[in-house]
């Protein structure tokens, strides 16, 4: 019998802490079915608080301002607390908030991570032996600064007590799993219907990198030819290689690149490594030259020149921002 046909003694209490130029659609998308939840469910079921680092308002990345509940470490201890980071990477006082972040596991918390939240836990040690997951924008930059840990794709992840999500509509799927755990199949659907999504995403989904979506309904051939060109960036594989090892011709796999992405695999190939290099740029403190080598580039001048072409600034300049 599921918890909600027996009523828990109390509510569950989650605690959002909010990072700078966080994603507002990410922590709507995470809070919104907890409310409908309550609502569905005829009596409250969990509550939630945001908090920031100082207690002061927090900006998000769209301009909006919201007010905080309170410094983290002020309240209770609440049943999970999840941090939430977007554009910014830095924490304004980062000792204090790793510190805040282990006390935290600790006492039993559940920790959990929002889009590119997933890097303080990292840098608070909490994520080693344990699979997690990161928006993709920050897939690369996170490989290279903690190696040791297992980064995944998926749109969540859920290992013991530590639960990331990409953020986006993900933080949605991430949520609903965990309301799985206390209702039945009849609220989840209730949730579903309210918010007007026609499915529910599990953890063995995974993100789309890049800025082009294949969609799932495209063929293999094409789908697995994608990941091929993302784990071979540093040495970019032709596209009579790419054929022979996806089991197509050149040409059908040509046709399968256009139809799906208004694309030929050269120019896809190009576009994913740029964005994978203006990743690097924006979230690790890697040198440009090796930015350039590691995407595949034969100089650090053409990458620049490339680069300069796609998103009309130049690498040097997109980091300086």
């Amino acid at each position: 019998m599921k918890p909600s046909e027996t009523r828990p003694r109390r509510a569950v209490m989650f605690e959002f802490v909010l990072i700078g130029d966080f994603s507002m659609l990410s922590v709507t998308a995470a809070i919104e079915p907890l409310r409908v939840a309550n609502r569905m469910a005829g009596y409250t079921c969990y509550e939630w608080s945001i908090v920031s680092e100082n207690g002061a308002p927090i900006h998000a990345s769209n301009g909006f301002v919201l007010e905080s509940q309170g410094r983290i470490g002020e309240a209770s201890v609440p049943d999970y607390t999840f941090v939430c980071a977007g554009l910014s990477l830095e924490a304004e006082h980062p000792t204090r908030l790793s510190a805040f972040l282990n006390r935290r596991l600790a006492a039993g918390v559940k920790l959990g991570a929002i889009s590119m939240g997933s890097i303080f836990l990292a840098r608070a040690g909490l994520l080693n032996g344990v699979r997690c997951t990161v928006h993709w924008e920050g897939l690369a930059a996170f490989k290279d600064q903690f190696p040791e840990i297992e980064l995944t794709n998926s749109i969540y992840e859920i290992d013991g007590n530590i639960i990331t999500c990409a953020g986006g509509m993900s933080s949605f799927d991430m949520m609903m799993e965990i309301i799985s755990q206390d209702h039945d199949e009849r609220i989840l659907r209730s949730i579903a219907n309210q918010l007007q999504l026609d499915r529910i995403r599990s953890s063995v989904a995974v993100q789309s990198p890049g800025s082009e979506h294949i969609p799932e309904t495209a063929p293999k051939q094409l789908r697995r030819a994608v990941v091929i060109l993302a784990e071979n960036m540093e040495h970019p594989i032709s596209p009579k290689d790419l054929a022979v090892v996806v089991g197509s011709s050149r040409r059908t796999l040509e046709r399968l690149f256009v139809k799906y992405t208004g694309m030929t695999p050269s120019k896809f190939c190009k576009i994913q490594r740029l964005e994978r290099a203006r990743d690097l740029l924006l979230h690790s403190n890697l040198p440009v030259v090796d930015i350039a080598v590691i995407t595949g580039f034969r100089s650090g001048s053409y990458f620049s020149y490339c680069f300069s072409d796609y998103y009309s600034v130049p690498p040097s300049s997109l980091r300086q921002k």
